[in-house]
């Protein structure tokens, strides 16, 4: 079964490299219809999981040693937009996904057993204020309300409303981002943006009896010039399931960007949370810092990079989510992925990418990890390191191709956790088809 899901994603790849597809838009009583859908396949080959264990420390769930699955999913959708009137334009969307997984556990253990499933991803209705108000500009105001995806930054505090796993299927893929609750209001006024939130996620772990809904209701204020983008946000956290996130209040500082006007080559950036107070009196932090340089000028134009990363032991990550790189915020595809949830953690990470042509980039992730606190019982802080191989390999406009290989070798903590220290290795590729 796996093996004939893989050859139909390779032979989809070859008949369409080098063309395009896209709906039309469709024109309904002025409105603008524009419908989409995703495709997306993953083969994953994992041997040692959990560093050769049966059972996984970070979630104290089952898992196969070696494992070998397939990960798809199907979401179609639409988009609509109203005619602008003298009021504004009325918008919307709404889509669903359909997701399966074939063959062994995830190195957590939350998929096994086959599932499948099919819901509702999307559905929302908004408003823009055209130029309702000239003085603030056109469409300076939006509000929507619904399920639908919202994210902050590069997602190290806000990106992703559902944790995809057991039933959902497709938990590395990850098709459901959107949160199920929401009221957005946004403001653009050049170079501000505000936005006023209240999200509810979906934070369900079946396996684990553990049934949770957060709601996080804040501000967040952005300033963004060609230099970068200076932000902070605030948002009080809600949740009758988990005393540990339960009135809690979240502050955020970061920074983005290339500050020096004579090097735009090089790029810094930051970022620091607080975690204060509620049911748990919790005082918790997080924080990174990143710089990274690109050598344009250099064969493959290389981009090289180091970032250092610090959960406290109490901190809650919550909603945080994929960034748009490998690394980010999933800290390595074996140890962020299936072992520490950023977390009671320290990491640095060394990158080097390359850039071979202009839709094919490759590059080599180096990591340490060690815990900020060492558990009752555990001798050391030192969990461990990885090394990961990625390429990325957009084929055209519709399709993208991905492949990392990894290897995770376990410090003196980690044995001690897992009770093993097998070196754990990993092959992913990875198929996404969007028209």
């Amino acid at each position: 079964m796996r093996a004939s899901i893989r050859y139909l994603a390779v032979s989809v790849g070859a008949l369409y490299a080098g063309s395009t597809f896209a709906f039309d838009s469709v024109e309904i009583g002025g409105a603008t219809v524009d419908p989409y859908l995703v495709l997306g396949a993953a083969y994953i080959n994992h041997s040692k999981q959990a560093f050769g264990a049966n059972t996984s420390a970070a979630t104290g769930l089952g898992v196969d040693r070696n494992g070998d699955r397939f990960e798809g999913f199907l979401l179609p959708g639409f988009n609509i937009t109203g005619p602008q009137t003298s009021y504004g334009t009325l918008l919307g969307g709404a889509s669903v996904v359909g997701s399966m997984t074939r063959g062994d556990s995830d190195g957590g253990g939350f998929t096994r057993d086959n599932p499948e499933s099919i819901g509702l991803e999307t559905a929302f209705v908004g408003w823009k204020s055209g130029g309702l108000f000239p003085s603030l500009g056109d469409d300076a105001i939006q509000l929507s309300i619904g399920r639908q995806n919202f994210s902050i930054g590069n997602g190290f505090l806000i990106a992703d409303g559902h944790a995809d796993q057991a039933k959902d299927a497709a938990a590395w893929l990850g098709p459901r981002t959107a949160f199920k609750n929401t009221f957005i209001a946004q403001l653009d006024l050049g170079k501000v943006h505000a936005d006023v939130f209240d999200l509810t996620a979906n934070g369900d772990l079946d396996y684990a009896d553990y049934k949770d809904e957060v709601q996080l209701r804040g501000v967040n204020v952005e300033w963004r010039d060609t230099l970068g983008t200076l932000g902070t946000t605030y948002y009080h956290s809600f949740d009758d399931d988990n005393a540990s996130r339960d009135g809690l209040d979240v502050y955020d500082v970061r920074a983005l960007g290339t500050p020096l006007p004579g090097l735009s080559q090089l790029s810094l950036s930051a970022e620091y949370v607080w975690q204060k107070g509620g049911d748990a009196d919790k005082d918790a932090k997080a924080w990174y810092a990143e710089i990274s340089y690109n050598f344009a000028d250099t064969f493959w134009s290389p981009t090289l990079s180091y970032r250092r990363t610090e959960f406290s032991e109490t901190y809650d990550p919550m909603v945080y989510g994929y960034g748009g790189e490998w690394g980010t915020w999933y800290q390595g595809e074996i140890v962020g992925e299936y072992m520490l949830y950023n977390s009671n953690e320290k990491a640095d990470r060394l990158q080097l990418v390359l850039q071979p042509k202009a839709n094919l980039s490759v590059g080599l992730q180096a990591y340490q990890f060690n815990l900020s606190k060492k558990p009752s019982g555990i001798s050391s802080d030192d969990f461990g390191s990885e090394f990961d191989i990625f390429a990325d390999w957009a084929v055209n406009d519709n399709i993208s191709v991905s492949f990392l290989y990894g290897k995770a070798f376990p410090g003196d903590a980690a044995e001690q956790l897992y009770g093993n220290n097998d070196t754990s290795q990993l092959f992913e590729t990875l198929l996404v088809w969007s028209f």
